[in-house]
């Protein structure tokens, strides 16, 4: 106890301005300090966040304007890929959709539809044709009209849809097609296919041959939050570094 109160009662130093005397605590000197440090870094964190996303922004919107390419003259980087325009000739799988469940689109529930194109007789790239209805009942799945011929088509390249929020695992139920889909995992869906899928998905481009209602998810690349964020964090830590000035000074 006496430990305690000699570190309460010490002061690191004895400042006289004028008619106040400034004379602060040990225990209140390191609190704020903590705490100050901490809150600059989250502020900091925050511009941080607002410039890559900036970044990320003016990235995305470059890469679209550009020219379609063939697939087979794409960077080898997953991240110099993303958002890249293609254009491919192949075929549908005639016999393998997919039907992404919990969907909603323009207030409407449905799915979203992903058909492999082949590109070869053992290489293929899972491509997103878009939404479509859920139909009179779940026990009732959608009939996927699906072109039968060689098909030219033209897209943007992204990732898989992320799982952030998944309700239930897959049921692979391979006697019934089309398969509803809980999540889209590349790697399982070749081993329930039985050929290689190319490494990320195909987005079809609006009227492109067996697509449906466009609905390309967008990124929500709001960096005005968190350059609000930020502002919040650094008046924080203004109005802390007040507060320690003026409890710690007496007239």
């Amino acid at each position: 106890m006496n430990i305690i109160a000699a570190v309460r009662q010490y002061r690191l130093l004895s400042l006289q301005l004028g008619p106040y005397h400034f004379n602060p605590g040990v225990l209140s000197t390191l609190v704020s300090v903590v705490m100050l440090y901490t809150m600059m870094s989250l502020g900091f964190w925050q511009l941080d966040r607002a410039e890559f996303k900036d970044t990320l922004q003016e990235k995305i919107t470059e890469r679209k304007n550009l020219s379609a390419s063939g697939i087979d003259e794409l960077p080898l980087s997953t991240d110099d890929r993303r958002y890249l325009p293609v254009k491919l000739t192949g075929r549908y799988d005639l016999e393998h959709s997919f039907l992404l469940d919990n969907k909603t689109f323009k207030g409407r529930v449905g799915y979203h539809v992903f058909t492999p194109v082949k590109i070869t007789d053992s290489k293929a790239i899972l491509t997103s044709r878009g939404f479509i209805d859920l139909g009179e009942s779940r026990n009732q799945l959608p009939v996927i009209a699906t072109p039968e011929d060689e098909i030219k088509v033209q897209g943007i390249l992204d990732l898989q849809p992320s799982r952030a929020l998944v309700l239930a695992e897959n049921v692979n139920q391979t006697e019934h097609w089309p398969m509803v889909l809980q999540y889209v995992d590349l790697k399982e869906l070749s081993q329930t296919l039985g050929y290689e899928l190319y490494d990320m998905v195909l987005w079809l481009d609006i009227n492109e041959p067996g697509s449906f209602e466009y609905d390309l998810p967008v990124l929500n690349l709001n960096a005005a939050k968190n350059n609000g964020y930020a502002f919040q964090w650094f008046a924080m830590s203004l109005a802390l570094f007040i507060i320690y000035i003026v409890v710690n000074t007496k007239k």
